[in-house]
């Protein structure tokens, strides 16, 4: 005797709760990409103020920049290249560059848990529906460890690189958080470095405002940002396309001998 078909209740499973989790996961994705750049020109704005409340204490100031710093890049609050000139025009090139990358790499840790926890495992699922965005996933995320370190070093390199919305890729396409959490520093500290000295620079030079200290922005700065970012950008689109190439190949043909050498005796 057969079994009796299975009802279509038990066969599908329920996706209210997965419906609700994706597009919690897509409102913060929007969230992270439009917010920070906003917020940041607060920062820009009332910078002298800003400065002269964190100078009224420098020990305690420091520490209160890098915590600051931790939680509102890693809730995708503020950009962390508002807040690393903070730090280099308060604190200086040495002390600003290492309140910057304390804060950004705690920014990276908190951003990646509360990705992890909004968005669970909803956004793989979704790249596992489409072929090919699981490709490249694959080719970018879930390659060998150097690959998927190169990637996330290259991926945090750019001065135009997006922190919060970065954080979020990282977590929802499941990188290993150790690994996330090394090559962050690595990737971001030298675009920190550069604003960290911008601003130190200005300070020396007298500047009392955003408008004064970028005015006779050097044009090296702006070759590195362009040149940084098309590099980054051919890198991992080269290896994007590698995948794909790798994913539509006609598989090979049998060669001759294969198919006598399954029926010999």
């Amino acid at each position: 005797m057969t079994n009796p078909a299975p009802s279509s209740a038990q066969t599908t499973p329920p996706t209210g709760g997965k419906d609700r989790r994706l597009l919690a996961s897509g409102i913060l994705g929007v969230l992270w990409i439009s917010f920070p750049p906003l917020a940041g020109l607060y920062i820009l704005v009332e910078l002298q103020d800003i400065a002269s409340f964190l100078q009224h204490d420098l020990e305690h100031g420091f520490w209160a920049y890098v915590a600051v710093f931790a939680v509102t890049a890693g809730l995708g609050l503020l950009p962390t290249y508002s807040q690393s000139f903070l730090g280099g025009w308060v604190f200086g090139m040495q002390w600003g560059l290492a309140g910057a990358i304390m804060g950004f790499t705690g920014g990276a840790a908190i951003g990646y848990l509360v990705a992890r926890f909004v968005t669970g495992d909803s956004v793989d699922r979704w790249i596992d529906r489409h072929p090919r965005g699981r490709v490249i996933r694959d080719a970018l995320a879930r390659g060998s460890t150097l690959r998927t370190f190169l990637v996330v070093t290259l991926l945090r390199l750019p001065p135009n690189s997006p922190f919060a919305m970065t954080n979020y890729a990282l977590s929802a396409t499941r990188v290993p958080f150790w690994l996330v959490m090394v090559a962050t520093p690595l990737g971001m500290t030298p675009r920190t470095a550069i604003v960290c000295f911008l601003a130190a620079a200005a300070v020396s030079g007298g500047a009392k405002n955003i408008a004064e200290a970028v005015k006779d922005e050097p044009a090296w700065i702006v070759a590195f940002m362009i040149g940084s970012t098309i590099a980054v950008i051919a890198i991992i689109g080269t290896l994007a396309n590698k995948a794909l190439v790798s994913l539509t190949a006609a598989p090979a043909a049998p060669r001759e001998g294969d198919a006598s050498n399954g029926t010999g005796g």
